[in-house]
């Protein structure tokens, strides 16, 4: 599931390259996408043939030939590639058009002989972040975008090439609910680690309180924020899928989106919880940090106060009032002990200082 690194700003900032203006269902293509790599599943109770496909015309004979038919693109780099495969599947060119921009909500519309359903699938990369799964479900299809190469979807092939489970029994429905249902459950591996970010967070904060704590805050935060943005949206997506698809969607395979539902609605909780847990923590540091310096504004205070009566003695006796003029000019100048004198007076009156400051419980 590893996908390049992107600038988490530059990546969430909505770059349509259509002018406004432009014909409804115009397909433009980012420069830097990837070019597209078609792979074709065909499958039914008894068989399965798996195929990577150089022209979306070689589809053809796979169509008419097996029950449940998954095509997955990768890369949207070719216009003419996709605009081939939804001419080839009918797909309304509405749709086609918010394949290709890929900053989509997740979401399900319906037209006439299919859905278009929009996901956000979560990257494997630091900082967190997520692109976006387009999915068309017909009678006997189920097509896939993705902008590049990698995805979290390999458990479903493994269950499509070994027969595991219902999933080469049922049809193209079940499909698209099974990789919706893997979309999702890659939130949780994620999660985990962020919870466990999370506890090396608290553990730093209250045994240390490092410089980086305040960072790894913001970075958790931005972790959190991403999730968060990608998955509240999915709730309707699939609740909506379960109640309005009628016609492509069956009512068994509606009792398995209401789980994915559930699990939806797990990880909403988890972000939320989260996102609480680390606003503390970033609470927690502050706190901590304003009574270390507190701490620190202390021992510095008493320093001063010990100083100040010290510094006024030191600064009378450095007047040196010639006695020869005056009995009255500093006569203790001239005592044979009274430099000695003085230092056990400065002594006496700092140990009388500190024991007063510990009596009023200022130390």
């Amino acid at each position: 599931m590893g996908k390049p690194h992107r600038h988490r700003h530059a990546k969430h900032r909505i770059q349509r390259r259509t002018p406004p203006g432009s014909l409804p269902g115009s397909v433009v293509v980012d420069p830097k996408a990837s070019h597209p790599r078609i792979q074709a599943i065909a499958y039914g109770p008894d068989q399965v043939v798996e195929r990577t496909l150089q022209n979306p015309s070689q589809l053809r004979e796979l169509i008419a030939h097996y029950p449940v038919m998954w095509v997955n693109v990768e890369g949207l780099g070719d216009a003419e590639t996709i605009s081939a495969v939804g001419e080839l599947f009918g797909l309304h060119k509405l749709a086609l058009e918010d394949v290709v921009n890929v900053h989509q909500r997740a979401k399900v519309e319906e037209y006439s002989d299919h859905l278009f359903i929009i996901a956000r699938m979560p990257r494997d990369t630091t900082p967190v972040d997520t692109e976006q799964l387009s999915l068309f479900l017909g009678h006997n299809f189920v097509l896939t975008f993705l902008e590049d190469p990698g995805d979290c979807l390999n458990p479903v092939r493994e269950r499509i090439r070994h027969a595991r489970g219902e999933i080469r029994r049922r049809g193209a429905d079940y499909l698209a609910y099974t990789l919706l249902d893997a979309v999702v459950d890659a939130y949780f591996p994620l999660l985990e680690r962020l919870a466990d970010a999370l506890d090396a967070l608290e553990e730093d904060i209250l045994a240390r309180g490092d410089k980086d704590v305040i960072a790894r805050i913001h970075q958790i935060k931005g972790d959190l924020l991403v999730v968060r943005r990608a998955i509240w949206p999915h709730r309707d997506m699939v609740n909506s899928l379960g109640r309005n698809a009628a016609a492509l969607v069956s009512s068994e395979t509606r009792v398995y989106l209401r789980d994915c539902s559930d699990h939806v609605v797990q990880i909403t909780d988890l972000v939320e919880t989260y996102r609480e847990i680390n606003a503390d923590l970033r609470d927690a540091y502050l706190s901590i940090i304003s009574n270390r310096m507190n701490d620190i504004m202390r021992v510095l205070t008493v320093i001063s106060t010990l100083f100040i009566p010290l510094t006024f003695i030191v600064g009378v006796y450095g007047m040196n009032f010639d006695t020869k003029v005056s009995p009255w000019n500093m006569p203790e100048l001239g005592w044979y002990l009274g430099y000695p004198i003085l230092l056990v007076l400065m002594g006496l009156l700092t140990l009388f200082m500190l024991a007063f400051f510990r009596r009023k419980k200022w130390l």
